[in-house]
């Protein structure tokens, strides 16, 4: 695997403030490695930045809309929601 490529993808986040621990970035790598082994990849090496970042997005999209649900339900607005995520 080419880990710098993985880097480059999480360098421009950080760089945009985001923060992406390293846990994160190995549970998303592993979690990768684990679909292209479903899907029979063969061409890992190229397609594992692409997945990577995919998943990234997918990841940091889900961590929002769950914090903005909790805080929802913290303040009594959203009693059924978490129901839903």
């Amino acid at each position: 695997m080419d880990q710098t490529k993985i880097d480059e993808i999480v360098n421009e986040l950080v760089r945009e403030g985001i923060h992406i621990s390293k846990e994160t970035v190995e549970y998303l790598i592993w979690y990768c490695n684990g679909k292209m082994d479903v899907c029979r990849i063969e061409n890992r090496e190229e397609y594992l930045p692409l997945l990577f970042k995919d998943e990234l997005k997918n990841h940091l999209f889900r961590e929002c809309v769950n914090g903005t649900t909790l805080l929802r339900m913290q303040k009594g607005e959203c009693e059924g929601c978490a129901a839903f995520v």
